[in-house]
């Protein structure tokens, strides 16, 4: 097995069920959806508590993330807190997590919650303005310019159809 932070040694708890042991540890992974990204390290905090049939994982995991507005386009950091509660069985669930030899793999489950509190469509601010189809200024710093009209467009005869 290749060593990561993520890999954690459970032989204890495998043989004393109803053990507890505080686990703390930094790591970092890959993911992203959309516009939003994780940017560095995450740091992990919780316990692990040994059962009959394998080990309980229940941990908070601060992660930094990277954001781009889906309106604006404008750029920021920020940090999730988010809870991680696994149970790594002596066979692995459908996720493929469990028990092997008596090492646990964390990364997968905290990836996985990492992702699932990334927004999927992320605005700067409700009130986000967006840009400018046409010119594509930020109408949350100035108001547009205006545009001609575009009567070349195929669909300028549509507009005479809404009007009054």
């Amino acid at each position: 097995m290749h060593s990561t932070p993520f890999l954690l040694d459970v032989g204890d708890l495998l043989t004393h069920p109803g053990e507890t042991r505080s686990v703390e540890f930094t790591g970092a992974f890959d993911a992203e959806v959309a516009q939003a990204w994780v940017t560095g390290p995450v740091h992990v905090r919780g316990r692990l508590e040994g059962l009959t049939d394998g080990v309980y994982m229940v941990v908070r995991a601060q992660v930094p993330v990277a954001v781009t507005c889906n309106r604006c386009l404008t750029n920021w950091d920020e940090a999730f807190e988010i809870e991680v509660r696994q149970l790594f069985g002596r066979e692995p669930d459908e996720d493929g997590y469990g028990v092997d030899e008596h090492w646990i793999d964390t990364e997968g489950p905290i990836r996985d919650e990492a992702v699932l509190a990334l927004p999927l469509a992320p605005v700067c601010r409700v009130d986000c303005r967006g840009i400018c189809a046409s010119c594509g200024a930020d109408l949350n710093t100035a108001p547009c310019q205006g545009h001609e009209e575009a009567e070349s467009s195929p669909f300028a005869g549509l507009k005479d159809l809404l009007s009054d």
